[in-house]
């Protein structure tokens, strides 16, 4: 990943599919274009974040959809993914303030998000009353933050969705009055070598 700073106008084009006059026509100039470029990814991974939390009938069932939808999105298409969950530095040049804050903005709404969806979940017995929701919202958030360094590293699927349903499992979901008990993934245990 080239990164902010070093997209070049090509890049840009490329991506867009559009001819450079038509972006500075319709945007401005190169970092009015990169700006909104970023500005579109991250409201689209927001989305894609959001809908699990707003549709799921359990919140186990929201969380989880939520990390495969984005473990998704990243292994299709790893280049073009994490302006959001990308840490800055990697992205926004320093200077940019407004950026910032706007990305920053929009992980505190997410965050806030999976807190609400967490708290329904305590309210309707499927998390413990004592569950600290603000924190595990922070660690669904975090968990987020890392799935495109794992797609970058080329980590397959099976391994990636996994580990997603072993933290999911680990947050302390219990099914309501009348649903099936979620299936529990233990991690493989290391096989012996012969003697």
């Amino acid at each position: 990943m080239k990164g902010f700073a070093n997209a070049s106008m090509a890049d840009l084009t490329s991506a867009a599919g559009v001819g450079y006059g038509a972006l500075q026509k319709a945007l401005g100039t190169r970092e009015e274009i990169l700006s909104a470029a970023i500005r579109f990814c991250a409201n689209a991974e927001a989305s894609l974040a959001h809908e699990p939390l707003r549709v799921s009938s359990t919140g186990r069932e929201a969380i989880l959809a939520m990390l495969e939808e984005n473990a998704r999105l990243r292994r299709r298409w790893p280049r073009y993914c994490g302006c959001l969950f990308t840490f800055n530095a990697f992205i926004v040049p320093p200077g940019d303030a407004r950026l910032h804050e706007f990305l920053t903005e929009r992980r505190r709404s997410l965050s806030k998000h999976i807190r609400l969806r967490l708290t329904q979940s305590v309210a309707e017995g499927e998390l413990p009353e004592d569950a600290n929701c603000e924190a595990l919202a922070n660690l669904c958030l975090t968990l987020l933050s890392g799935l495109m360094f794992r797609a970058l590293d080329g980590t397959p699927p099976g391994p990636l969705f996994r580990s997603l349903e072993l933290f999911v499992n680990a947050l302390g979901f219990t099914p309501r009055r009348g649903q099936a008990r979620p299936r529990v993934i233990r991690p493989a245990r290391p096989r012996r070598g012969r003697n």
